[in-house]
């Protein structure tokens, strides 16, 4: 996730962020929940991984405290994104996993997000049997929904692994020479 206007995003953010601030005790924490994971979207999407994980992190807990299964959903891959672009693959595992679980369980409108998104994080840690597995079935259900643009993505995220498992296929690991 990289903006494409920097200045305008850092200026949105500041202003998301200054809502947030003054926001008066006892103000709904619906809207709290939703500033905190638009902040740590945008703060994501600046680079600035450790505010972003701290505000999504926030705003997972007020979707859980709230019941609201769709941001439950929603947030927790946002927040796994923000593991998984500071380097803590394990965490963005783990939170990958949970909100896919989650989806398939409480909300199957999102089960193609879930998967799409761990999908991606399979991809980027090399698991390209399951990266495809996860994708191929987002897929399926992309094409179900008739979203363009939907199946669009994942076909270009599958293209991918299929580059990559050709590259991968195309220049094995040499073998150790003997004795060593």
């Amino acid at each position: 996730m990289v903006p494409t206007d920097h200045p305008e995003l850092t200026a949105a953010v500041g202003r998301l962020h200054k809502e947030l601030r003054t926001l008066p005790d006892g103000a709904d924490p619906g809207h709290r929940r939703l500033l905190t994971r638009w902040i740590g979207i945008g703060r994501m999407c600046l680079g600035h991984h450790d505010e972003a994980r701290t505000l999504l992190q926030q705003s997972l807990d007020l979707a859980v405290t709230l019941g609201n299964t769709q941001a439950v959903v929603a947030t927790g891959l946002n927040l796994a994104d923000a593991h998984r672009y500071a380097g803590d693959l394990q965490s963005a595992d783990t939170l990958y996993r949970s909100a896919l679980g989650t989806a398939r369980s409480q909300c199957p409108a999102l089960v193609d997000f879930a998967l799409q998104h761990t999908g991606k994080h399979l991809m980027e840690r090399g698991d390209l049997a399951a990266a495809r597995t996860h994708l191929q079935e987002a897929l399926r259900l992309r094409i179900a929904k008739g979203d363009s643009e939907l199946v669009k993505s994942t076909q270009e995220a599958l293209d991918r692994v299929e580059l990559l498992a050709h590259r991968t296929a195309a220049s094995p690991l040499p073998d150790p020479a003997p004795g060593r």
